[in-house]
């Protein structure tokens, strides 16, 4: 399994730390925009890590905003990662984490957070 995909499988296990770790393993041998699509995709999984484990709003909102900076430029099914549901999802768990940090909210409800589809997956 190469790292996207391992990275991949453990984001949507909820494993996002070790997710940001399998990926950061290609992101040190990609350059140009794959080298900041996979940036955007380890500080998403840094988000959530904050939302989740480390239980930071702030961190999270910070790595949420800047993942989706580099995210979003993205072309559609980008490196095979299904780009649209994942953004989606990423602004609607980043307005979530923007209510938390506010205090209207007491954090991220996991059934928020996104799975990562891959396009070859879909049928």
């Amino acid at each position: 399994m190469d790292p996207l995909e391992r990275g991949v499988e453990l984001f949507n296990r909820g494993l996002y730390w070790e997710a940001h770790e399998a990926w950061e393993e290609l992101w040190l041998e990609l350059e140009d925009e794959p080298k900041l699509f996979m940036q955007g995709l380890i500080q998403l999984a840094a988000a959530y890590h904050k939302a989740t484990v480390q239980m930071q709003p702030s961190g999270c909102v910070k790595l949420h905003r800047s993942a989706l900076v580099k995210l979003t430029p993205a072309p559609r099914d980008f490196m095979g990662v299904q780009t649209g549901p994942l953004l989606a999802a990423a602004h609607r768990t980043l307005a979530e984490a923007e209510r938390w940090l506010a205090g209207e909210a007491p954090g991220i409800e996991r059934a928020l957070i996104p799975r990562i589809t891959l396009a070859r997956d879909v049928h």
